[in-house]
């Protein structure tokens, strides 16, 4: 494919993926480099708008040659325009991507095919990650090492979460490390919310939450468990969908976010685990787009992680449920697998759809109603 398949008249390529109900679309920079990060952040805001530009998609993945070569540069933009640290249904995507129009770069060791992407490019300290092609096919696996010590810049390790207890660190065994257990206060949320159960069938609603802080490249709070609560199970791991359980989602992620804005500056994904069920279910809502999402690879890795540190299931593959896309589509999972260099996840991504959109610099400027002036007689 000519470079000029890709850059015709000013326009920008983009092939949308899917996995797990999460939706991305490509931008590959090798082929329609964009000018400078103003350009991504503009064209992923219009793009990404569902009204007003395609829509349809959860982030803009942006792929380019890295410094040196040899690797990929894998930038993940949010619909607000913002750049995010990483994603990993997102880069389970982006393998899949290359392998299909990205040969050229690929790692060849024996019959695995394995491509290198630098991530976490915002953080200043971007890091190497592999993924490649499983087993069976369609299936792509991503591994993004061992949990590691959350950013100070992500945690404010000083501050009191719940008014009561400040946050200890684990000192259990050797894979418990990086696994950082908080206690953090908790707001009640309104009657409406819970018409389901919890307080409106009488039952106590919990002060506190007690859950385990990781970062695998973003920062994940994970949740395991009704905390003293059946109904919030319940609510939240309501077999089909219900605007009781979603508004409840939302609320508890939103609020936790506000409340604890102070140790964390730059919000944390918060994950909900039910363990009632023959497999882990869990509910992300992500911070950045501040909202549930469909399902989450950072966080089915997180959830994973606390899981096996903390003997909760049997050591081995963790098949993670992401609950949300269970309701659209049963059977949903992402699969976790502990290994000598950390946790590697695998799914399969499907690819969509190719479009063609104009950049945007070259869409018509916006047209704004000018003031009302008054007409003298």
């Amino acid at each position: 494919m000519t470079a000029s398949t890709w850059t015709t008249g000013g326009q920008v390529r983009y092939e949308k993926y899917s996995l797990a109900g999460n939706t991305f679309l490509i931008v590959n920079e090798t082929r329609t480099p964009l000018p400078d990060d103003a350009t991504r952040s503009s064209f992923a805001r219009w793009i990404l708008d569902p009204y007003f530009g395609v829509g349809g998609a959860d982030n803009v993945l942006y792929l380019s040659h890295a410094p040196g070569g040899g690797a990929l540069t894998f930038r993940i933009f949010e619909q607000d325009g913002s750049e995010t640290l990483s994603c990993g249904n997102g880069l389970l995507s982006a393998g899949h991507y290359a392998a299909r129009f990205l040969p050229e770069v690929r790692e060849t060791s024996g019959e695995a095919r394995a491509w290198t992407f630098l991530t976490e490019i915002p953080s200043g300290r971007p890091r190497q990650v592999r993924v490649g092609e499983g087993s069976d096919k369609g299936c792509m696996w991503v591994n993004v090492g061992a949990p590691r010590a959350f950013p100070e810049t992500l945690y404010r390790r000083d501050t009191d979460l719940s008014g009561r207890v400040p946050p200890t660190a684990s000192d259990g065994p050797a894979e418990q490390q990086n696994l950082l257990e908080v206690e953090l206060a908790v707001d009640r949320p309104p009657q409406n919310f819970l018409l389901d159960g919890g307080p409106a069938r009488g039952e106590a609603w919990p002060d506190r939450f007690t859950g385990h802080l990781v970062f695998n490249g973003e920062p994940h709070l994970v949740l395991v468990g009704a905390h003293g609560s059946p109904a919030l199970g319940q609510d939240l791991f309501a077999p089909a969908p219900t605007q009781n359980s979603i508004d409840l989602m939302e609320f508890l992620g939103a609020r936790i976010n506000l409340r604890h804005k102070e140790p964390f500056p730059e919000g944390v994904h918060v994950n909900f685990v039910d363990l009632t069920g023959r497999t882990p279910r869990y509910r992300t809502w992500e911070r950045a787009i501040n909202q549930e999402t469909l399902a989450c690879g950072t966080g089915a890795l997180a959830c994973a992680h606390v899981l096996l540190a903390r003997r909760l299931v049997p050591d081995g593959p963790v098949t993670m449920r992401p609950h949300r896309a269970n309701w659209h589509r049963p059977g949903t999972y992402l699969r976790v697998t502990p290994g000598p260099d950390g946790l590697v996840l695998d799914g399969r991504p499907a690819h969509i759809c190719t479009g063609t959109v104009p950049s945007r610099q070259d869409l018509p400027p916006r047209q704004d109603l000018p003031p009302w002036q008054e007409t003298p007689q």
